[in-house]
């Protein structure tokens, strides 16, 4: 079965390489251009250097001796942007000329060895990434190739304010969270494209959605940015960005590893008529999966975590001229997966439609359209292991989580306008349903037990929620040195058709809510010295209360967790400064230190049974409430370094002090908050060479944090490593090895002492070949 698998991955992959080969006759009846050049800087040939146009998309990479080819251009004028670490933006105009390639070399000039690109996250206009007045890191095209990670999650793992779980989302359960500053889950919008990707029942995110081999980039804002994405921003956002790929364009990726591991990729440009044209991708993995319980606690019932995760996307792209754009994608996605025990699973199957359209240029106003539908269905299953040691187990509950997701949003941008460097008005709708239906089984007793595994309880809850907002924003320089960033949006939710169906205690509705947010913010950049600036922001960001957390009623042997309808949102004022310093060309450093103080937060609390008349007789009752305030300050601060040309050395700490400050107890100290750790550092260094390849190893250390109970986690350190080579034009082969000292690492326990423990990733070695076609 597995060599089937894999002989299907090489038959797609190899056809894609074939269409992309005689993609380039093709071409040439369309009647379009390309544009080539070297990309060269203070010491050669700059490798992985980023080279693009917006409209139509198109992306290519520098190779090992600097060269790039742009294909698939309708005949004009366009502006070529090129960016790399260690160098300044570059911007060069160009005349495509049809049935011919231009050349265009350009030579870079020494710049920033930390933020060099262009973002669109932070002001949701292209904005020099080293001029925008927030807290950004930002991913390169070249830091996502020679990176160890295997997925997407794990890549941002080098980025010390994202706050992950301790294992890879390719273990355990399907649903993920990531937090910033302090906030915990749900709190940072994750986005695709411009998509969400936080679902639509309890904002938890699928990182197997978005394939390492598919990304272009990743932007990371730190710090509330509601007055821009309104709900779930109060924390930050993630933008991961696919790379456009040019008719006659090829990728294809095949690896192998540790415990079975099996990953293929594969991905090609393709040209259908005139300014027509495609991108398809797929995604392929298994394998790679491992006992999470300690050795000296593992019973019968622990088994190695299994996955099988598969992804398959195609876009049709039209765009005959430089100021429009339009475009339509189609997703499928399925994750299969056990978490440690023979009789537990979960899976997930999602499907959706996007479509995009893009009118004018910035300068002259651009019209953004945006919408999208998907829905997911969730099944999963748990158990309850029996008393007596961790020799059986019993399934307690089995769930199924449909849910539907659909919105759409338009932005209109002006730069260079009414003294302004740029004018922004925008507004977005997003409708989300959901249920969660719960078929509860009896395990008490078991096996001896008569009504051992027989159905005790079913329960479905759900309904509707639907956020609109509306925002603008304007950035101004008043004088040379300031830059001045101030926007605002207005948001409204409803929460809608509201029930639960209990087969024990019967149906309860709920009624209709309704309620708004405004959210502010203010940010500015100070260029005091050519190398040296400030900036600073004060923000106002809002999060609302999700699907499961207003309607989700859940049963189990000790406890019932209710619904709370009338949940508040919870808000976040926050403040920042930092500085950027660039004292010599090979040395460069940046830090921000930020206060946030969050008011509202709903967290699961222990209610009097008679306090509702949805709570059980006897047993725990809980219920979702707005019960505390807390404050997380801390600081980030990074250096990089570049003694010798083909050495970058970057290194990063994080320190956030998250704790409660109400409801507590008098003469008690304020407790942390659960899930943030505390610190957070990182160490990579890179070094790349035409003859020996690109070495990259990153060191991580975590310090100690706790489980989402309260319970401690100890600090720990691991290193990874990449290593990879050009064997032949256009052809990579590479190893990567993640936890090099096989380092036995807690990443959960279920209790403060003599508890079952979990534990991280072991030592994983990966090898394969990465073939690319530009």
């Amino acid at each position: 079965m597995y060599c089937l698998r894999l002989l299907r991955i090489s038959v797609v992959a190899t056809s894609a390489v074939l269409v992309a080969s005689i993609a380039p006759s093709a071409l040439a009846q369309q009647r379009l251009g390309a544009v080539h050049g070297r990309i060269t800087g203070v010491a050669g040939p700059v490798i992985g250097a980023r080279v693009s146009i917006d409209i139509p998309p198109r992306v290519a990479v520098t190779d090992d001796r600097g060269n790039y080819t742009l294909r698939g251009i309708p005949a004009g004028g366009y502006e070529i942007v090129v960016t790399a670490l260690g160098y300044k933006p570059s911007r060069r105009a160009v005349n495509v000329i049809a049935n011919q390639s231009t050349a265009v070399d350009v030579n870079l000039e020494q710049g920033s060895l930390m933020l060099s690109s262009v973002v669109t996250t932070a002001t949701r206009t292209p904005t020099q990434a080293s001029l925008v007045a927030t807290t950004v890191n930002v991913l390169t095209p070249r830091e996502i190739e020679t990176s160890p990670a295997r997925e997407s999650q794990d890549l941002l793992r080098e980025i010390p304010g994202v706050e992950l779980p301790r294992t890879s989302s390719l273990v355990g359960g399907t649903a993920q969270i990531v937090s910033m500053r302090g906030v915990d889950e749900g709190r940072t919008a994750v986005l695709f494209d411009g998509f969400p990707i936080n679902d639509a029942w309890g904002e938890w995110i699928d990182w197997g959605r978005v394939p390492k081999g598919m990304l272009d980039r990743v932007e990371v804002i730190e710090g509330g940015t509601s007055s821009l994405y309104g709900n779930g921003a109060m924390g930050g956002v993630i933008s991961f960005f696919s790379r456009p790929l040019a008719p006659g364009a090829a990728n294809m990726m095949i690896e192998g590893g540790s415990r079975d591991l099996r990953h293929g990729f594969v991905s090609a440009g393709l040209p259908i008529y005139g300014a027509l044209t495609a991108n398809v991708s797929g995604d392929y993995q298994e394998g790679g999966g491992y006992t999470l319980i300690g050795p000296s606690q593992r019973g019968a019932v622990d088994v190695p975590s299994g996955i099988i995760q598969r992804n398959a996307y195609a876009r049709l792209n039209y765009a005959p001229s430089t100021t429009f754009n339009a475009f339509v994608t189609g997703h499928k996605f399925g994750d299969n997966r056990n978490i440690g025990t023979p009789l537990g699973f979960q899976t997930r199957d999602q499907g959706d439609v996007d479509l995009g359209v893009d009118i004018g240029s910035y300068p002259h106003g651009l019209f953004s359209v945006r919408a999208w539908d998907g829905k997911q269905d969730e099944h999963q299953r748990a158990t309850t292991i029996r008393a007596g040691g961790r020799i059986a187990e019993d399934s307690s509950v089995v769930a199924n989580i449909p849910s539907h997701d659909w919105g759409a949003s338009a932005i209109w941008t002006r730069t260079s306008w009414m003294h302004l460097s740029s004018l922004s008005l925008g507004g977005d709708y997003r409708h989300m349903q959901g249920n969660f239906d719960e078929v509860d089984f009896n395990t008490t007793g078991c096996p001896a037990a008569l009504t051992c595994g027989q159905l005790a309880r079913t329960v479905l809850s759900g309904g509707d929620q639907a956020l609109s907002g509306v925002f603008a924003q304007a950035i101004a320089a008043p004088w040379t040195p300031l830059r001045v960033e101030l926007s605002a949006r207005v948001d409204q939710w409803n929460n809608n058709n509201g029930h639960s169906i209990d087969a024990a205690s019967g149906a309860v509705g709920y009624a209709d809510r309704s309620k708004t947010a405004f959210s502010p913010r203010l940010g500015a950049r100070y260029q005091l010295l050519s190398n040296l600036s400030f900036h600073g922001a004060v923000y106002k960001a809002f999060r609302a209360p999700n699907l499961a957390e207003l309607y989700r009623k859940q049963i189990s042997a000790t406890s019932t967790t209710i619904p709370n309808p009338d949940l508040a949102p919870e808000t976040a004022l926050g403040r920042e400064a930092g500085l950027d310093w660039q004292p010599v060309d090979w040395l460069q450093m940046k830090g921000t230190w930020y206060v946030a103080d969050y008011r509202d937060f709903n967290v699961p609390t222990t209610i009097a049974n008679i306090s509702n008349s949805q709570c059980p007789a006897t047993g725990q009752c809980r219920q979702r409430l707005n019960v505390n305030r807390s404050r997380s300050e801390g600081g980030e601060a990074y250096v990089a370094v570049r003694p010798i040309a083909p050495l970058l050395i970057a290194g990063s700490v994080n320190y956030d002090d998250a704790r409660q400050q109400t409801g507590i107890a008098p003469n008690q100290p304020k407790p942390h908050i659960n899930r943030v750790p505390s610190p957070k550092q990182t160490i990579r260094a890179t070094y790349s060479s035409r003859m020996y390849g690109d070495w990259t190893a990153i060191w991580r250390h975590e310090g100690p944090t706790t489980t989402l109970q309260g319970f401690w986690l100890d600090p720990f350190t691991v290193i990874d490593a990449n290593v990879q080579r050009e064997l032949a034009p256009g052809f990579t082969g590479f190893v990567a090895v993640e936890n090099i000292g096989d380092k036995e690492y807690q990443v959960s326990t279920t209790a403060a002492s003599n508890g079952v423990l979990s534990f991280g990733m072991p030592r994983t070695l990966r090898m394969g070949v990465r073939v690319e076609r530009w």
